[in-house]
């Protein structure tokens, strides 16, 4: 049951709520989704931008690809606690991080990944729906860590 109220939370965070923003701009996996192929085409000038090596942005956009279908291959922990798991981690870590991006230094230039990779246009200035809980994140990226957290907590207790 855990395991289902993760994912559902991680689909929630990552699809229908804004992770960050300001109304009309903001950070989801639906402006992921849109930016993944200028991303990837154009990915020298992008890591130059934020100044890391092209191999570490490769290395993050496959993370970031992954961790957008985490949703829907943590309900695959039903069955198997071992993807559960691992696909559990990805919206934990991503959540944590977008925590730690807008409360704290902690990242650096890790930081500009996130605005460059999640931010995209809102539908109507509706959709994703951009609740601000302060310093600029927004509700999805807390729906993630406890999509994350519940999918672990479903795949580490025992079944009946």
């Amino acid at each position: 049951m855990f395991i289902i109220l993760g994912a559902l939370l991680t689909l929630v965070g990552t699809y229908v709520f804004a992770m960050n923003g300001v109304v009309g701009l903001v950070g989801s996996g639906i402006g992921f989704i849109l930016n993944f192929f200028t991303l990837f085409t154009n990915a020298v000038v992008y890591a130059g931008i934020v100044s890391i090596e092209l191999w570490l942005f490769y290395i993050f956009l496959v993370i970031f690809a992954i961790f957008i279908i985490s949703g829907g291959l943590q309900l695959i922990g039903i069955k198997s606690r071992a993807i559960g798991f691992i696909f559990s981690l990805f919206p934990l870590v991503i959540g944590v991080m977008f925590v730690l991006l807008f409360y704290t230094e902690i990242l650096g230039s890790i930081s500009n990944l996130y605005a460059l990779f999640f931010t995209g246009g809102q539908i109507g200035n509706i959709f994703p729906i951009l609740i601000d809980i302060g310093g600029g994140t927004g509700l999805g990226a807390f729906f993630l860590v406890g999509g994350g957290a519940l999918g672990l907590i479903g795949c580490i207790l025992p079944r009946d």
